[in-house]
């Protein structure tokens, strides 16, 4: 009797301790952030109404956002058959000292700048190519909005854009 109640003991301690470890049903396993919208475009379109689109302005802006969305799956494609064809290269996108491009200074989208790793540095990583296709569909997206519109979009964007890049090196070690 005694070996059996020394086992119900541990049992029920063993039981107890796994209960009190292990996250409930339904809990958030890392992130309780939000998702990010998948462009700076898409992230203007979230603030239609503050910025006051019209109609055919939001079309507009969809339509070149499905146009990046394209663009960047071609891109995603390419590098999965690279990856299938070559199993020992990585698909990661750290570049050594710089870390990739941040497109301008936090993530920005800044004009007439170039990240150190565009400058011949070799080949740019899936991440940094994606990140030029949003800036470009963003320049482009610019075009369809108004003067007001565009200073308020560009400040949406910019912080969607510095969210973005924060939240994929949160994760990394530094590169200092």
């Amino acid at each position: 009797m005694g070996r059996a109640t020394l086992s119900i003991v541990a049992a029920a301690a063993f039981l107890a301790l796994a209960c009190a470890t292990s996250q409930p049903k339904g809990a958030p396993t890392k992130s309780p952030q939000p998702p990010l919208p998948r462009s700076s475009i898409a992230a203007v379109l979230q603030h239609k109404d503050e910025l006051q689109l019209t109609g055919d302005q939001v079309r507009r802006l969809q339509e070149l956002d499905a146009q990046l969305e394209q663009q960047n799956a071609g891109l995603r494609e390419a590098a999965e058959k690279r990856k299938s064809k070559d199993p020992s290269s990585s698909s990661g996108s750290g570049r050594g000292m710089g870390g990739g491009s941040r497109s301008g200074m936090g993530g920005r989208l800044m004009r007439g700048t170039r990240s150190p790793a565009s400058d011949g540095a070799g080949p740019k990583s899936l991440e940094e190519r994606m990140d030029d296709n949003d800036t470009n569909a963003y320049l482009e997206a610019e075009k369809i909005l108004t003067e007001q519109q565009r200073a308020r979009a560009t400040e949406i964007a910019s912080k969607f854009r510095q969210e973005r890049w924060d939240r994929r090196h949160a994760s990394k070690p530094s590169d200092q």
